[in-house]
């Protein structure tokens, strides 16, 4: 089963489409979903096979 929520910030959906289109690369995307008060990162895990690599820590 999967689950969807809201995007935290319209503009993470707008850099992932940019992403997918091939307007920007993987380091521009993060540099510009970064959360700019704080180092947190918003990461998107769309399919099974994204999200089985995801490893604790």
């Amino acid at each position: 089963m999967t689950k969807t929520g809201p995007i935290a910030n319209d503009r993470v959906g707008a850099q992932i489409r940019n992403y997918k289109n091939g307007s920007i690369n993987l380091d521009e995307l993060l540099r510009r979903i970064k959360y700019i008060k704080s180092i947190t990162f918003q990461y998107y895990f769309g399919t099974e096979a994204a999200i089985k690599t995801l490893h604790k820590l």
